[in-house]
């Protein structure tokens, strides 16, 4: 016990000379925190043996006054700064012994909350606009090195996707197993699938179904390619310059796409909560222009079409994931198993097309207005401006350039172009304040 009292007199005696030592009793200009009182900032992050590590100084009657002022100080700068936005982002890094102490996310929110919330028409959208230019000037920024990256992955894919479909439907045609033991196999191809009624029907036995399923998807893929090399010839032969930008855009924004990670679970994409919900919304809006029977006929085409969607992808994911058992179960790790399995991982992740969707909803945004709902002149001008962002890309780029910039162009690039940002902005556009809502509180004063 006698020890533990003198270690504790020790211990008081070490704190009472840091007391008399710290700057934090007092610092003209600083409060406690080492934050200059003219900024509208009160944060606190340097600590008391940081900043008396750091600083010398002398010593005054304690840090109450430091405390009060510094807290005036912060309510001050709220009341005569709110409409200062850009004073409150100047203040959002503050140098501390040396250090960059960047704003907490709340730190953001409440000060650009107290620079917009007492007006009643906030002009929070007035740094951002619409490039009239069409972003077409801003092209050739758009080039990074790790465009090549990007491009070599997107080829690497449909090569080796349109070789894993080959290889597996084939051998399904031929009843060989694709992968593993020939007995699994055979017993696969009993289990069920949605479409062997269908198959009992076209092909005479109710077996199969995953034929069936094999040469649509071999059929859909054949399609796509001859799709894509129509589009390319056109590009070199024709004389139309509307036709060659046109072709090009299809090919390389629509085509390629597809065939990174093609296969028939991909029309598992239209019947996705999120995608057919907001398939049925647009469509519903764009109906309401038409007469019943139109409206009727359509509708009609619409849910057959996410019937057979459903079907066939449903069951193309059946014959896929049992053509892939062997691979996945697999007890040693070879190169057949692993690149079986990674392609088909590549093709579960392709069923929902992330990077279509968000592209669909961006041109939404930009050239369906104010409805949400794509017109028949609001699409042609979304192919137009396509069209000539891949004329001014190829200006501006060499071939294998193009070529790469054409294969990672994502939506990132497109907000790039087609949004801008203006210098400053005032908080309103008007002066009328909000009289709906009481003033923002003022921050609790901390206690000693």
């Amino acid at each position: 016990s006698r020890t533990l009292r003198a270690a504790g007199r020790q211990g008081r005696a070490l704190l009472r000379a840091m007391a008399e030592r710290s700057p934090l009793r007092g610092n003209s200009g600083l409060n406690h925190s080492g934050v200059d009182l003219q900024l509208p900032d009160r944060r606190r992050f340097s600590s008391r043996s940081s900043l008396a590590s750091n600083r010398g100084g002398g010593a005054t009657n304690g840090s109450v006054e430091s405390l009060e002022a510094e807290d005036e100080a912060y309510d001050r700068a709220d009341d005569s700064n709110s409409n200062d936005l850009d004073g409150y982002l100047e203040a959002g890094a503050n140098i501390i012994g040396g250090e960059s102490a960047p704003m907490h996310n709340s730190e953001w929110d409440r000060k650009v909350w107290n620079a917009y919330s007492r007006y009643k028409r906030p002009n929070i959208f007035g740094t951002i606009y619409i490039a009239e230019d069409g972003g077409f000037p801003e092209v050739k920024d758009l080039w990074y090195p790790t465009r090549w990256f990007t491009a070599s992955i997107t080829i690497l894919f449909i090569i080796s996707n349109i070789y894993f479909i080959l290889s597996v439907d084939f051998n399904i045609l031929a009843g060989h197993p694709p992968s593993g033991d020939a007995a699994d196999y055979r017993q696969t191809r009993n289990m069920f699938l949605l479409t062997q009624p269908i198959a009992q029907i076209l092909l005479q036995d109710r077996g199969r179904g995953d034929d069936l399923l094999a040469v649509f998807e071999l059929c859909g893929l054949t399609l796509l390619i001859a799709t894509g090399i129509h589009q390319l010839c056109m590009a070199y032969a024709t004389k139309s310059a509307r036709l060659k930008w046109f072709a090009l855009y299809r090919f390389f924004w629509q085509i390629v796409p597809q065939l990174s990670s093609y296969s028939a679970m991909r029309l598992l994409h239209h019947v996705s909560p999120t995608v057919f919900l907001s398939a049925v919304s647009a469509f519903a809006a764009e109906m309401r222009n038409y007469d019943r029977w139109y409206a009727t006929t359509h509708w009609l085409k619409f849910i057959s079409f996410r019937l057979f969607c459903f079907i066939v992808g449903f069951d193309s994911f059946l014959v896929k994931i049992r053509a892939a058992y062997s691979n996945i179960n697999g007890q040693q790790l070879t190169v057949a198993n692993l690149y079986g399995a990674f392609v088909f991982m590549v093709q579960v992740l392709g069923v929902i097309q992330l990077g279509t969707f968000v592209q669909s909803r961006l041109f939404i945004f930009i050239f369906a207005g104010e409805d949400g709902v794509m017109q028949p002149g609001e699409k042609a001008k979304r192919n137009v401006w396509n069209a000539l962002l891949v004329r001014k890309i190829w200006k501006c780029y060499s071939t294998p350039k193009f070529i790469a910039m054409m294969l990672s162009f994502d939506d990132n690039d497109f907000q790039r172009l087609v949004l801008n940002e203006r210098a400053e902005a005032e908080p309103s556009s008007d002066s009328e304040l909000e009289d709906s809502e009481p003033p923002p509180a003022k921050p609790q004063r901390r206690q000693r």
